[in-house]
């Protein structure tokens, strides 16, 4: 999750505006979120992800290499950014955020803070917060909606299931199955709260609500789209729409 200096009071009804989209086109991507969820969890079986042998560090490295093995044209860019942006490990207090990644503003690095309990589900955490890290730089102080931000953010996690399955066969596992149930929280529970929200345009603005959208598109972009046009994502080429259409999903918004 990443965040700003200053958060102003918004509702559902900015942030829809901000994203292009009013209640209809909202409801109809996330009819297809609910199609998607359907078939993600279909065949896979939960089991208690436990520990797996990885310290912070080792996961911080396997980290950044996963994101340049899956973008090595930026891997400059990359090296720098994980250089460069300070990593502060903290405790996590019940129901706080496990990790979180504060943008300090156009030229100056990101600081994440996270937590970490040596479980499959740190990995991926470490590298959604990343995800969003090298968004910040690669779109240089560019305004990014905040469904595109989660967008890259979860491309951040499926370039470190791209590495594990191609280098490390029990940590995939580990790692799918983690993915395989977070599709169940993003894009069932959260894709739920969005939908009763779209009742009441004025309610209070919910960061959650990027989740299930954010999700689905990272799914389906990298499905369809080379590397090199995901890249664009991070350097803040592309809004939702722009996505849509290109995914020719606009066709059913009109």
């Amino acid at each position: 999750m990443p965040m700003t200096r200053r958060a102003e009071r918004h509702s559902l009804s900015d942030w829809l505006a901000l994203h292009e989209l009013d209640p209809v086109a909202c409801r109809r991507i996330l009819s297809a979120v609910a199609r998607e969820v359907a078939s993600a969890s279909a065949g896979h079986k939960w089991s208690a992800s436990g520990s797996y042998g990885l310290d912070p560090e080792t996961a911080w490295l396997r980290t950044a290499d996963a994101m340049r093995a899956f973008f090595p044209a930026q891997r400059s860019i990359i090296d720098d950014t994980f250089e460069k942006t300070v990593k502060t490990l903290v405790a996590r207090p019940n129901k706080s955020p496990r990790a979180l990644t504060l943008d300090n503003g156009p030229g100056t690095y990101p600081t994440i803070f996270y937590s970490f309990l040596g479980e499959p589900s740190d990995s991926l955490v470490i590298a959604h917060e990343f995800g969003h890290a090298v968004q910040i730089r690669a779109s240089r102080g560019k305004f990014v909606s905040p469904i595109m931000r989660e967008v890259c953010a979860f491309i951040g996690e499926m370039a470190q299931l791209s590495y594990a399955l191609c280098g490390d066969a029990r940590q995939y596992r580990c790692l799918s199955q983690v993915w395989h149930k977070d599709n169940q929280k993003y894009l069932g529970t959260h894709r739920d709260h969005l939908d009763s929200a779209l009742l009441q345009p004025e309610m209070p603005y919910n960061y959650f609500w990027n989740y299930p959208i954010a999700r689905y598109l990272a799914i389906q972009i990298s499905q369809r789209c080379s590397r090199d046009r995901m890249w664009t994502l991070f350097e803040g080429d592309l809004s939702v729409r722009g996505v849509l259409r290109e995914l020719a999903f606009e066709a059913s918004l009109a």
